[in-house]
This record gives C-alpha cells, structure tokens and sequence, in this order.
C-alpha cells in the first residue's frame, strides 16, 4: 500500500512538471512571436488611382505638391517604375497578388482573381497569418470585384468604403447646380419606373456626366479626404492592439471625374496650363497601338463621335488638364495628413510607407486620353518607398515593375517572401551605394486589343513591344508567326515617341537584344 502511494506521487510530481514544462515551452513560444512581431514593422500602403508622375518630387515644376516632396526626402522616388497592365482591374490584381497579369489571367475590369486563378492568396491575406493586423479604407482592388467585403479575405478588421457625411448617394459630384440637376433626373426616372440604383444612375449619367468640377466646398465633401480621415482612425484602432499591422488606403482621384475643392484650382492658371507637344499618331505605329478614349468620350461635355488621332478642342484640353492637377493637389494634402499623423505618434521609424500609381494617365500625347495602351505616359507611374531600411531623398532611374511592391515591402518590414511572388526585391537599390544593384535591367508590361497582345520591356532609354495574334498569352508556346507589328522607342533621342525605329538600322542590335529580354520573360 505504501509502495502504491510512493508510485501515484511520483506520477503526480512527473505530470505536474510535464504541465509546467508544457507551460514553460508554451510561454516560450508566446514570447518568441512577440519578438519577432516587435521585429517587423507596420505597413502603410498607399494607392492612388490613375496618378502619372505628375508631381513635383518627379522634375514637373509647374505642380504643388509639397507632401509628394515631403515623402520622396524620407525615402526613395522610382523614376523608371512601371505597372504590368495600364488599367485598373488587371494591374490591381497583379500588386496585390504579387504575380504577374498571365498568372492572375485578369485582363479586363470584371474578372475576379479568385475565380480565375483561385490557388492565389492576395499578399494583405498573407501578412495576417504573419501576426499582423490588415484593413483597408477606399479603392484598392477595383470596383468590379466580386468578392464580399473588397475581397473579404485580405482584412483582419473589415474594409470600409464610407461617403462623405451627409451627401446624397451621388456624392462623385458636388457642384450645387449638378446636384439639383441630377436630383430632378433621378425624380424623372423613378416616375418611369426605373428604380433601382442602376437603372436611374444610368438614366441620370445619360444626360448629364461632367468630366471635371470645382465647386468651393471643404475637402471633406469628396471621398478621399474622409478616405484620410477614416485610415487615421483605423490605424489608432491597430495600434492599441500591439500586433504590427497593415494599413491599405485607396484614394480615388486623379481618376475621372476630375473633381476637387475649388481651392485647389486656384493653385494653377488655366492661361499657364500646356498641353501635350505632341498629338499627332506616330510615325510608322500600328494603329492597334492607339485607342479613342471611350472612358473619357463617356462624359457629357465630350465630343462622343471621335476616331483614333483625332484631338480634342484645345480649350477643352486645358480645362482637363487643369481639373487633373488640381486633383493631384488635393490628393497630396490627404497624403500630409496620414504622414503628420505617423509622425505625431512617432511611428515614421516604425513603418515602412509605399505609394504607387495603378497606371499612367494620357493628356493629349498621341491624342490620347486615359490609359489603355503600352506608350510611356500610360505604363509609368510614381512609385516611392520610406521608412527603415531605406536611405533618405534617394532617387534612381533603373527601371522597376510594381510587381516588385510586394517583395519590396515584406524585404523592410521582416516579413518572409510567400513563394507565390514573382517580383523582386528592391531593398538592394534603396541605400545610397551605387555599387548595389538588382540583376534584371528592365521592366515588363502587356496590353490587349481584342485577340492581340502587346508585350513589351522597357530598359533605361529603350522600350521593345511586340503584338502578338490569336489570344496568345506567355503560358502558350512562343512563335515568330504569331507576331504581327513591333515597336521600337529611344527616350533619350525621341522622349514623346513621334517614330516607331523598329526598322532603322542603327537599332538593330538594340532590337535583337530587347527581343531576347522579352522573349525570356515570356517563356520562362
């Protein structure tokens, strides 16, 4: 009976040090995610929809913006940085899964990366299963998204998308005479029995569309100001909760409408305003490689009946010109106030801060207008880094994509790479050594037109593009016969693209290696 009694307190006194063992390694475990949560570092990530390097940090003297400056003298300005595809649902698509538009098969404004590659995780949906906290306030992925919640699955605390307080559903337009228009409109089409939103909107938008307004209203009558307001308000949420965190802002202008407080138009003299040197196609280019701004043509104050290398009336370019700086205006005082909010909570040192541009924006160039194609001032967008890790008013020219956002980041804040990412890191080109450098010396980007693919690579002074038939993607095999035009540019000789130099002779070895870089990139 004693031995009995001996034996149950050992086993006792054994499972009483296995729990506390147990416990002991459990504790351990707790305490070594909290260091390595303490290792990483917050995240702000900052998306403006349709932004060219039209900014002052970018050389345009003309422009105010004064928080773009204030940012790129904290970190790094890219500028040679361009998208994978110039149009919103395809480029958003590849940042924010970190691979390219062949691998998302996302090439137009509907179709939802989780349908069409659904083994993809977007990288916020990785980030919190690396302890992190992630939410998101405005346009991040675009509009036409079909999952729940602004894809749902990449926030911790819930997306928001919230209008201005006390603003009438159509809260784009904020001009006292639209309004009331619009207003009798939506009357008019309830009475005709069109009640759903999408049936008067349309009703509405069909007779009366302004591209551009300036009414003299507060910052906060437009969307992305309350955007601003509502990201401080979620970032003090996360930081309460000591986990390191994610914060996604999608400010919505420059895009079309071009819409801001009049105070910001008063920073520019339309008498001043230039438009585009050159507007006229250029010489020896496919026509497939230009389009007729059906975006901007869907306004009502423009001419609808316009064919690819038409111009608009120059007045009309200047008033749009105009509208389009003054929205980078007022988009940059909603970037100073996220920055003086980090920096009065002394987190600047703390979180890594990037801002990228979706894609491009024409302005008359080639008669453009808007996106859609594979020229220069579609592709290139502001792309800017700061925070640890990266040298101070810092700029290079080598050229970068914005699928090397994600790898980027993740690089600063101590975050393994997901190996779904097909970017590369850039943190070797963030220091202020010339001698560190990254091993690929261009960047990449596709554009379709119908059953035609326009690849190309764009190096430090060149760019290659070839137009390939019969829906061909980089997943297909690789022929030369399915290739129907090509183009050539050199930046530092023909900066606006007048001449397609495919076929001048003093290229020629230029070209062979540009077709080699792209054909590379194609098939591997």
């Amino acid at each position: 009976m004693k031995f009995k009694i001996v034996l149950a307190l050992s086993l006792l006194a054994m499972l009483s040090n296995s729990c506390k063992s147990q416990q002991a390694e459990k504790s351990m475990n707790s305490k070594q995610v909290a260091q390595a949560n303490t290792s990483q570092k917050n995240i702000l990530f900052i998306a403006v929809d349709d932004l060219k390097p039209l900014l002052s940090n970018y050389g345009e003297a003309q422009m105010v913006t004064p928080n773009f400056d204030r940012l790129a003298e904290m970190g790094m300005t890219f500028a040679n940085a361009h998208v994978q595809y110039a149009v919103c649902g395809p480029s958003r698509a590849s940042v924010m899964t970190g691979t390219n538009p062949d691998r998302t098969k996302v090439w137009d404004l509907h179709t939802d990366f989780r349908k069409s590659a659904p083994d993809l995780v977007s990288m916020p949906e990785y980030l919190i299963s690396q302890g992190y906290e992630s939410t998101g306030v405005g346009k991040i992925y675009h509009k036409g998204s079909s999952s729940p919640g602004h894809d749902g699955k990449s926030w911790s605390k819930p997306h928001q998308l919230p209008s201005p307080e006390g603003n009438p559903m159509f809260n784009v337009y904020q001009d006292p005479q639209t309004k009331a228009e619009m207003q009798k409109l939506k009357e008019e089409a309830l009475k005709k029995g069109k009640k759903k939103y999408g049936q008067f909107s349309k009703y509405i938008y069909s007779k009366i569309k302004p591209s551009s307004e300036g009414p003299d209203v507060p910052d906060n009558h437009y969307q992305d100001a309350v955007f601003a307001d509502t990201a401080i308000e979620q970032m003090k949420d996360m930081m309460n909760g000591g986990k390191p965190w994610f914060q996604a802002v999608g400010f919505q202008r420059p895009h079309l409408p071009f819409n801001a407080p009049k105070k910001y138009w008063d920073l520019y003299k339309r008498e001043d305003i230039e438009v585009a040197k050159f507007q006229k196609l250029s010489e020896g280019t496919p026509r497939l490689a230009f389009h007729n701004f059906g975006e901007l043509r869907s306004y009502s104050d423009i001419p609808n009946k316009i064919d690819v290398g038409e111009a608009l009336p120059i007045e009309k370019q200047k008033e749009l010109i105009h509208g389009y700086m003054a929205c980078v205006s007022y988009i940059d005082a909603q970037l100073g106030k996220l920055l003086d909010f980090l920096e009065s909570k002394n987190e600047l040192e703390n979180t890594v801060i990037v801002l990228w541009g979706d894609h491009g924006f024409h302005l008359g160039d080639h008669t453009e207008w808007c996106k859609h194609s594979n020229f220069e001032q579609a592709t290139r967008i502001p792309f800017m880094f700061a925070g640890p890790g990266v040298e101070k008013n810092q700029k290079s020219n080598h050229p970068v994509n914005l699928v090397d956002l994600f790898p980027t980041v993740f690089d600063l804040a101590n975050v393994p790479m997901h190996p779904q990412l097909e970017g590369k890191s850039l943190v070797p080109l963030l220091d202020n050594n010339p001698s560190t450098t990254i091993d690929v010396d261009y960047a990449h980007h596709q554009y379709r037109r119908g059953p035609r693919m326009g690849y190309a690579v764009r190096t430090e002074r060149y760019r290659y593009t070839e137009w390939h038939k019969n829906d061909y993607r980089s997943y297909d095999s690789y022929t030369e016969d399915n290739i129907v035009a090509r183009e050539f540019y050199d930046y530092e000789k023909d900066p606006l693209e007048t001449k397609n130099l495919i076929n001048e002779a003093e290229y020629q070895n230029i070209v062979k290696d540009l077709k080699a870089k792209l054909k590379a990139h194609l098939t591997k």
